[in-house]
């Protein structure tokens, strides 16, 4: 995975301030800034940012488990969040039985998915899971799938299949909200909306591929809400900037925007070494790297991307991709779509797609040289850059100036 860096983010004593807090979450490091009017009010905002990123990854996190108190149903642990599954796993779990009540932030987050699914033309698909399955125990074996085995994969991938409902239903009597002693309820009160998401049996569900972006929007929210000028997450490859830094905290005129610096995938240990840096504002930036993994097969190498159209792994050179988007969760999936699509499909992907940018790192080859879908590239690789028309609007010198 490259590394997005959130450079020049210094504190400023006094009043608008600057305040930063880091935590391990999500798989990686969090790292939260807030600027607001007094530190107080940057303190009410972060602790606003993770309250909401904690609940998000509870509903979204698919290998979130419950507790075995959970499973055997006693009292006290199913009241206790800490205990219960993710939304995502019981949608899993329930896959050919039933549909599963979910909460709302679920439904959203698969809206964003299907989005992305349908403008790249089902290139990205968040439950791809049974063909990944399918390769990850060939790359053990080291035996190939057959063309049966892979359609019938096939078969349960696509969003499409996937039943999303919102229905208006009675309320319980123990859901209806308190009322005062000679108070009726009002007809609204007696209904509410109930979220649900149903699976065939054999499908799988994994919304990875946007629920950093999404997560970091919805904190991004949150934050303004709390009072919040400004502030930037950043999770790893995945960041969210909004606002700008007013006058006492710019040191200089181009740092009233966010500086972020794109690592330079031939040298993954060092995030120092960058290969470009952009200015962004009320943007999501991802960018993902898709050199580290693979599996050989019957003497050759595959990549550890399906494209879930075809049911194989991509055949792409491409060593790191970033995604510049005003919604950070459709940008979050749309560097995994561009992964599958390539350079020319995924630029063509992004000049027609409103808000988003992106910057596209190719490996290029030497004569009778293979490449291989594993591992960064080395340091004497020359990378080929491809820009989206905008992307280079967003860049600004290593140094600064």
């Amino acid at each position: 995975m490259a590394v997005l860096l959130a450079l020049g983010l210094a504190g400023c004593s006094g009043k608008p301030v600057e305040v930063t807090e880091t935590r391990q979450a999500m798989d990686t490091e969090v790292a939260v800034h807030a600027i607001a009017p007094s530190e107080p009010v940057a303190r009410r905002a972060l602790r606003a940012a993770w309250q909401e990123m904690d609940l998000c990854a509870m509903l979204l996190d698919r290998y979130r488990k419950p507790s075995e108190a959970w499973l055997k149903g006693e009292p006290a642990a199913r009241q206790d969040p800490k205990q219960r599954p993710s939304d995502v796993w019981r949608i899993n779990e329930d896959a050919g039985k039933w549909a599963t009540r979910v909460d709302p932030i679920v439904t959203s987050a698969m809206a964003v998915a299907k989005e992305v699914w349908q403008t790249s033309g089902g290139a990205f698909d968040p439950t791809v899971g049974p063909l990944v399955d399918l390769w990850r125990e060939a790359g053990k074996t080291g035996r190939l799938p057959t063309d049966a085995e892979i359609q019938k994969a096939r078969a349960l991938v696509g969003i499409d299949k996937v039943e999303i409902m919102a229905a208006r239903v009675m309320r319980r009597p123990q859901d209806m909200p308190p009322r005062p002693p000679g108070e009726g309820y009002q007809p609204e009160d007696l209904q509410q909306t109930v979220h649900s998401v149903g699976l065939r049996a054999g499908m799988r569900l994994d919304l990875g591929g946007v629920a950093k972006g999404y997560i970091a929007g919805r904190m991004a929210q949150r934050m303004k809400n709390a009072g919040a000028t400004a502030g930037l997450i950043a999770a790893a490859g995945d960041i969210y900037a909004f606002g700008r830094r007013p006058e006492p905290l710019a040191r200089q005129a181009g740092d009233k925007l966010w500086r972020v610096g794109v690592q330079d995938p031939r040298f993954p240990e060092d995030r120092s070494r960058l290969f470009t840096a952009l200015h962004v504002c009320d943007q999501g930036v991802d960018t993902s790297g898709h050199y580290y993994r693979g599996a050989t097969i019957e003497g050759k190498r595959y990549s550890h991307i399906i494209d879930p159209r075809s049911g194989r792994p991509v055949d792409t050179h491409l060593a790191s991709i970033t995604v510049v988007a005003d919604d950070p969760g459709i940008g979050d999936g749309l560097a995994t779509a561009i992964a599958v699509l390539g350079v020319k499909d995924g630029l063509a992907l992004v000049q027609k797609t409103e808000g988003v940018e992106c910057l596209l790192l190719e490996v290029k080859l030497k004569e009778g040289q293979e490449f291989q879908p594993s591992g960064a590239p080395p340091p004497d690789a020359e990378i080929i850059a491809h820009r989206s028309k905008g992307f280079a609007a967003l860049e600004i010198p290593l140094d600064g100036k």
